[in-house]
């Protein structure tokens, strides 16, 4: 086994999925291996699933799909979403129409920025309302667990 699969394994760790905000990829209860090392040769990717510290509480930990990458202009409206101006395609995401007269919201990330949503939109605290995230928040990403995507 390569060296960095050896650390991979003995450094992950395996956490209980707490709340909604993630199904129907990740159902409450579910458990998932964190990588912590995955973004260390790579950057993260949309649709990447990624464990990140709680903005409201940083001794928690949340999962969020990354669907705005640097450089990104991220537009919202309700749950649906825009990036660059193209309607995001989210076979996982479980959204609702936006009420008649919402308005809609733009975010633009600067390097190292990302932005983050949970795929039950009406269920998620996320970039929509905490902001972008930034590249050192995020502690790893999802590598395995109960999913449907």
């Amino acid at each position: 086994m390569p060296l960095l699969e050896r650390a991979r394994s003995l450094f992950s760790r395996t956490f209980q999925v707490r709340g909604v905000s993630m199904e129907p990829a990740f159902m409450e209860g579910a458990s998932v291996r964190i990588d912590p090392f995955a973004y260390a040769s790579r950057l993260p990717q949309r649709r990447d699933v990624v464990s990140l510290r709680a903005p409201s509480s940083p001794d928690r930990f949340e999962l969020k799909r990354i669907i705005g990458l640097p450089g990104d202009s991220v537009s919202w409206r309700g749950s649906d979403v825009w990036v660059n101006g193209e309607p995001l395609d989210e076979p996982c995401a479980r959204t609702a129409p936006p009420v008649p007269g919402e308005s809609t919201h733009t975010l633009n990330l600067g390097p190292g920025e990302y932005f983050v949503a949970g795929d039950n939109r009406l269920y998620s605290q996320d970039s929509r309302a905490y902001g972008a995230v930034r590249d050192m928040e995020i502690t790893g990403k999802v590598l395995a667990g109960h999913t449907h995507v």
